[in-house]
């Protein structure tokens, strides 16, 4: 075959001896064209080897019947997190409201990359000669790839999706690497058991479509080959989302278990640190006023302070429904709704309790209670620091009005019913937390 003339200048002007003797003597516009004689010297003889021309290009290393192409993945990160419609990635009111709208297709952009390595022995050549050790590939198009795609990546609404190879390179063995570059809508699973904080669990499989036999995959760590990438590398990550789990495991195509597949899943949390605080601030201050009633002294003084709190709490609960996803949370109740319920529930109980008594001791009683009541009755009044009743004004006509008796063990009553409230309150806080 006759060669170019280009080739030609290429060859007398960057394989001579008296031209350099060694790569660190070349100026950097020289190793350029160091670089793109030795790839057009690759690709002449890549088309002789496999008789077709841009073989280089168009064709995989191996074309014998029963051959594979061994792809080790080095290292995988992710740099991005946002769900379906985040239009930022500052933790805001008003861009957690957007994202919850958009919440009902539970699926996660997710932005990273792999490090893949495999054998081309069509870029191997004699470093003696070339002075050189590695070539850069200047384009990924001009070098066959894998064709390694996600597995929805040809449905409309995955039309976001791409996966694309940079900085790819090879050694004078023909061993070469790259970087595989991902934007994947993968599918999440939502445990909104820890709303906001709610968990995100989300997958995608990467695979080739064209050569699903041909291409085998391999994990690779510190200790050697294995089947799962544990820890994904997450040290440029920007995101409102916090990476509690991560990894990439081999696994098999659907409908074809001869087939590789890549599994990369991701289990992140949210930070909403701000929807928190406004979500459980107005019912802590609502509860606050529940357990502080008591102390504000006549019954009718604690009636109004729990009905301003059972409103209150009405109010924030209606403004954590619309901090609602649409379609609700599924079967997973979350603890702060439970929290909400409890705390309700609690309040409606003391306010019911505490009318009864305060219109049981309305009531004109002629006969005194037991004695022992009236001991008992004062000395939970004494002890319990809370509410107390002023005594009913009589005209002192008639010694057999006891009201004043039966008021204290009514006081006493709702004292005790007070107390036996916040014990039970703070230890169903608790158990609902923690």
């Amino acid at each position: 075959m006759k060669r170019s003339n280009l080739w030609l200048f290429l060859e007398s002007e960057l394989l001579t001896n008296s031209t350099f003797a060694d790569i660190s003597d070349v100026a950097h516009h020289k190793y350029q064209v160091l670089e793109e004689c030795l790839f057009y010297k690759l690709t002449k003889d890549a088309d002789q080897m496999q008789g077709k021309s841009n073989a280089l290009m168009l064709l995989p290393p191996t074309v014998a019947a029963g051959e594979i192409l061994d792809v080790q993945v080095l290292h995988a990160g992710v740099r991005q997190m946002w769900m379906v419609g985040e239009q930022d990635y500052i933790d805001t009111a008003a861009c957690y409201l957007d994202v919850l709208q958009n919440e009902v297709f539970k699926e996660m952009n997710i932005n990273g990359y792999l490090k893949l390595s495999w054998k081309d022995r069509r870029l191997r050549w004699d470093p003696s000669e070339w002075k050189t050790d590695t070539l850069t590939i200047k384009s990924f198009g001009r070098l066959w790839v894998p064709d390694i795609n996600s597995d929805k990546h040809q449905t409309g609404q995955q039309s976001s999706d791409y996966v694309t190879f940079q900085s790819l390179s090879t050694n004078n063995n023909g061993n070469v690497t790259g970087r595989l570059e991902f934007r994947i809508q993968a599918h999440c699973e939502i445990d909104y058991t820890e709303y906001p904080s709610d968990i995100k669990h989300c997958c995608f499989n990467l695979q080739s479509t064209l050569y699903k036999r041909y291409i085998k995959f391999y994990l690779e760590n510190e200790d050697g080959y294995c089947l799962r990438l544990e820890h994904l590398d997450i040290s440029q990550l920007k995101t409102n989302w916090h990476i509690e789990n991560s990894w990439v495991k081999k696994s098999t195509q659907e409908g074809d278990n001869k087939a590789d597949s890549l599994e990369v899943c991701v289990t992140a949390r949210r930070r909403s640190t701000t929807l928190a605080v406004e979500l459980t601030l107005p019912v802590l201050i609502s509860a606050l006023l529940l357990l502080i009633a008591p102390f504000f002294g006549k019954f009718d003084q604690q009636i109004k302070v729990k009905m301003f709190a059972l409103l209150l709490q009405f109010m924030s609960f209606q403004f954590m429904a619309d901090k609602t996803p649409q379609l609700g949370f599924g079967s997973t109740v979350p603890k702060i709704y439970v929290f909400y319920a409890f705390t309700l529930a609690v309040t409606v109980i003391s306010l019911i309790v505490t009318v009864l008594i305060a219109a049981m001791s309305r009531i004109k009683r002629k006969v005194p209670p037991a004695h022992r009541f009236t001991l008992l009755a004062s000395v939970l009044n004494a002890n319990l620091c809370c509410g107390s009743e002023e005594d009913p004004v009589t005209d002192g006509t008639s010694s057999k009005d006891a009201s004043a008796d039966w008021l204290q063990i009514h006081a006493a009553i709702n004292n005790l019913a007070s107390c036996i409230t916040m014990v039970v309150y703070v230890i169903g806080a608790i158990v609902i937390v923690f």
